[in-house]
């Protein structure tokens, strides 16, 4: 580059106004919060709460901005009860919010009891905890790096008390999210919430466990990819609350009338010991486009008959290693008609039927095939393995069921009223066998 180039005199005012702005903008996105130099402790004993507020303020008052948690255990020592008029740590209509920690913890008052003093079709409590991370209408929101604890372990309540706030990352009608390397747990509720018209959430290494009803309740939600998380424990809570139910890994429940939930992925993720079902998808006609792929759901130690639900259109669920316990995959749900799934190339196991389609709905659209489905039982089969007796497809799925668990008189799988069965292999032992199967109703190729 020529030292000696001239800028012309006229282009000098604009070259210094642009020169401004670029300063300034930089400066602005270059301002990062530390919350120890707001005042924060973050001793593990200290109330941080006002300070985690007063950086909250500010980040909403400038309309985005950085916040940085230094390694600490930041102490949240207030919770909500009647007439203390104490916020939940709210990000409100900002654009551009990153927070990000480096060994740093985030833990929530749960030592308190939560009374039924709200009476009306349930029983309601004012007392409930506070949620650290709250975000309304806010795009661009990037968390990383942090543990987030809810400590509903030492939380206890009043029989009968339902859920009521108490989650610990929320979030209302906000885009562009990205969540990186957390982990959140022991929430009074779940410990991740979507709803109100959210849009392209990405999530990477997210651990969510011991959560008292979710794991990840998304309500609304359209475009979502969420990758090597793990959702498990859900429900098992340690001390003496107990649980909320569902006690689900993940639950995806749209409410809305007109929005739903859309363009889901779980890729590399763990769904395992949720004491409800390991992954719910409900409403076929608000959810759409959901797939599960390379990920391991285990029900362990879960009390639900019910480990898979997937009464959704355009599901798919598909090379996954799959151990539903004492329970099993529901592709249709008698409630919920017009599910439109496809199961395939699964590893599946099951003690009880692994696959239960019951229903005489028509509107269901689903294909059962290239699974391995094994019956992992220590006794006699006790209704069917397979129980299919619906107007699905289940063709070239190879069926597992040792000999010596085989009903002694009668059928021990029922493929009935289906569209088609089509090469379909039993074995038993390690050998090919004839199966003991009632195909009633159903078209057979090949079986």
């Amino acid at each position: 580059m020529n030292k000696n180039v001239t800028i012309p005199t006229v282009c000098k005012p604009v070259l210094i106004f642009a020169c401004f702005i670029f300063f300034q903008s930089f400066s602005l996105i270059g301002q990062i919060i530390n919350v120890k130099k707001m005042g924060a402790k973050g001793d593990g004993t200290t109330d941080d709460y006002a300070v985690l507020k007063s950086v909250a303020d500010k980040i909403n008052k400038d309309g985005g901005g950085e916040i940085f948690f230094p390694k600490g255990n930041y102490y949240i020592g207030q919770y909500h009860l009647e007439g203390n008029k104490v916020e939940d740590i709210v990000f409100n209509n900002c654009k551009g919010i990153v927070i990000k920690g480096k060994d740093a913890i985030i833990t929530v008052n749960g030592n308190f009891h939560r009374k039924a003093d709200i009476l009306k079709k349930y029983s309601y409590s004012s007392y409930s905890a506070i949620m650290p991370f709250s975000f309304n209408n806010c795009s661009r929101i990037e968390i990383d790096n942090l543990e987030v604890n809810g400590n509903v372990n030492m939380m206890t309540r009043d029989e009968d008390v339902k859920e009521s706030g108490g989650f610990l990352l929320h979030f209302i009608s906000c885009r562009n999210v990205t969540l990186k390397d957390l982990f959140v747990h022991h929430a009074q509720t779940d410990g991740i919430y979507i709803n109100g018209d959210c849009f392209n959430f990405t999530a990477t290494n997210i651990i969510s466990s011991n959560n008292a009803r979710q794991g990840m309740s998304i309500i609304r939600l359209d475009t979502g990819t969420f990758k090597n998380c793990t959702f498990k424990n859900t429900g098992f809570t340690g001390g003496d609350y107990g649980f909320h139910a569902p006690g689900a890994g993940v639950d995806i429940e749209p409410t809305a009338t007109k929005s739903g939930v859309h363009n889901i992925r779980f890729i590399g993720c763990n769904f395992e010991s949720n004491y409800g079902s390991q992954l719910v998808i409900g409403k076929p006609t608000l959810t759409t486009n959901v797939n599960i792929s390379g990920c391991t759901i285990h029900a362990g130690i879960s009390k639900s008959t019910h480990s898979i639900v997937l009464a959704a259109k355009d599901v798919v669920l598909e090379n996954n290693d799959i151990d539903c316990g004492n329970s099993n995959i529901f592709p249709v749900w008698n409630a919920l008609p017009g599910s439109k799934v496809i199961i395939r190339n699964n590893r599946i196991k099951s003690s009880a039927s692994g696959i239960m389609a019951k229903t005489k709905d028509t509107t269901n659209d689903v294909l059962i095939e290239n699974n391995t489905i094994e019956y992992t039982g220590t006794k006699t089969i006790r209704s069917y393995f397979p129980y299919i007796q619906s107007n699905i497809s289940f063709n070239n799925n190879k069926i597992i069921i040792p000999e010596q668990y085989q009903k002694p008189e009668g059928v021990s799988s029922l493929i009935q009223n289906a569209k088609v069965s089509k090469g379909n292999e039993f074995f038993s032992n390690g050998k090919k066998v004839k199966p003991r199967i009632s195909y009633l109703g159903t078209s057979i190729i090949g079986d």
